[in-house]
């Protein structure tokens, strides 16, 4: 499962002077309520407590105001470690060119953990269903890379924006196309990422399965077995 480090104060300030020094990619997933949508944007500069985004486009224009005082959660990428951060919006640039938000410092930065095995991707197409928390019935994506510890699946920004949050739990279900076997595990959202794909994002999920859990063993012998239909993949969440 997704495990996370809560960094100290003074971390805390190290890691946002490193996202202003690169100016860090930030992925922004506002509560549903008020987006449905992930957003992008560059850490631009820090005005006293507020972290100024420029974001990329395309972007909601007309719902762009009413994201003033929401709750949103922020992800970035570091040095290779996924930095989690919970904040909100203060306020809004609709006149600049590119359109802003500034969002309030938040009091903590969590770490999340490095995975620990490498990920391979089929050569052929494998679709995996998915049944989110609160969805009436499952949902399809296709796989993009796979290891001992999780995948990752390539869904619309739609769904992952809807139906997927950072931490929740959800059962994934899929056969690998050489074993004929239905693999169905737990599994908990740590990570979404832009994809090459205009309109989707890739996913990642980390088994939340029991160590001793039987489909787990089975899908990781399947795993280390094959060498045919699976290629080394790098770079992928």
């Amino acid at each position: 499962m997704l495990v996370t480090l809560d960094l100290s104060a003074r971390q805390a300030q190290r890691v946002l002077g490193q996202a202003l020094r690169t100016r860090a990619t930030l992925e922004i997933e506002a509560r549903p309520e008020v987006h449905n949508a992930l957003l992008w944007g560059t850490l631009a500069a820090r005005e006293r407590d507020m972290l100024v985004v420029n974001l990329h486009d395309p972007c909601d224009a007309a719902s762009l105001r009413t994201l003033i005082g929401a709750m949103c959660d922020v992800r970035m990428i570091l040095s290779d470690d996924l930095c989690l951060m919970s904040t909100f919006v203060v306020d809004v640039g609709d006149e600049t060119v590119p359109r802003q938000l500034m969002l309030a410092v938040p009091e903590t930065v969590q770490v999340a953990n490095r995975r620990r095995f490498a990920r391979k991707a089929p050569i052929e197409p494998v679709m995996v269903r998915f049944l989110a928390p609160d969805a009436p019935s499952p949902q399809v994506a296709t796989l993009t890379n796979i290891g001992p510890t999780g995948l990752a699946c390539r869904m619309t920004s739609a769904e992952a924006g809807e139906l997927l949050y950072i931490g929740d739990q959800v059962e994934l279900e899929f056969v690998l196309p050489w074993s004929n076997e239905v693999y169905t595990l737990a599994a908990i959202v740590c990570n979404k990422n832009r994809c090459r794909e205009e309109g989707h994002v890739i996913v990642g999920f980390e088994f939340a399965a029991p160590e001793s859990d039987a489909a787990l063993l089975r899908l990781r012998v399947a795993l280390s077995d094959e060498t045919a239909h699976l290629t080394e993949r790098e770079g992928e969440p």
